[in-house]
């Protein structure tokens, strides 16, 4: 059994679309904002637009809204991942060699390794 998804296409407003994802950009750009809430916002402003440009409130209105808004992030997302953006140059910046990575764990032992001992010689001198 196949579900049919093709009356969800039906319902995008494509003006709201433009708008709500110029929206989700500039919240993501210019507010200091979680990312998280940027798909409930535009929700919401999706609902309020639609009703606008179908020219009145009706659950049919909201619900394309609501759609068409929750529509615009996951556009938002494909033209990331199709044109590469927020992707690093070069991964090498970020990675460490060996002895880098080494030294920085022996390091964090031999620290660890000085508080254990400091820790006992407290104990021993009170007790």
């Amino acid at each position: 059994m196949s579900m049919n998804l093709d009356f969800i296409a039906e319902l995008y407003i494509p003006v709201v679309l433009i708008a709500c994802l110029v929206i989700g950009v500039v919240l993501k750009k210019w507010y200091p904002l979680d990312n998280k809430w940027i798909p409930t916002i535009l929700v919401v402003v999706g609902a309020v637009l639609g009703c606008v440009a179908n020219g009145g409130i009706s659950l049919d209105s909201v619900v394309a809204g609501m759609v068409t808004g929750l529509a615009s992030t996951g556009l938002h997302q494909a033209f990331k991942q199709l044109l590469k953006l927020d992707v690093p140059e070069s991964t090498e910046s970020t990675c460490l060699d060996r002895k880098t990575a080494e030294s920085l764990i022996q390091a964090d032992m031999d620290a660890a390794q000085k508080e254990h001992v400091e820790a006992l010689d407290t104990d021993q001198a009170e007790g």
